[in-house]
């Protein structure tokens, strides 16, 4: 029994020096890489955002301009809201409070409800 395990442990020691001799048993197969990747090129350098660029089209540049048209517009809107609101409430606090509301505040906040709308409508698109 003896002979036998000697023989095996022989042949073993034998089989694992030659493979540690050609190197396939210890050593990672291929060329040995980095752990980290190699960092981009600086941003200063290049911008990705100019290289994807695509150059705009009649179409965009009308997109483009009547979405900023549509922006004035609806900044109008807003400005104007804001200052037919604040008349109103300073018509208000001029008031009595016993006092009827007069004809002209009723028109006023009429308008201010159709801006109001008009400025919905806009924001939904």
């Amino acid at each position: 029994m003896e002979a036998t395990r000697r023989n095996f442990l022989v042949t073993l020691v034998a089989a694992a020096s030659c493979s540690a001799a050609n190197g396939a048993a210890f050593a990672q197969a291929g060329p040995k890489k980095t752990p980290f990747p190699t960092p981009p090129p600086s941003a200063e350098q290049e911008n990705p955002a100019e290289q994807q660029r695509v150059p705009a089209t009649d179409s965009e540049r009308a997109k483009k301009l009547a979405m900023q048209q549509n922006e004035k517009a609806f900044r109008a809107d807003v400005a104007k809201l804001y200052q037919l609101a604040s008349t109103l409430k300073e018509d208000v606090e001029k008031l009595a409070t016993m006092q009827v509301l007069s004809l002209q505040m009723y028109k006023r906040t009429e308008e201010i409800e159709k801006v109001a709308k008009d400025l919905k409508a806009k924001a939904k698109g």
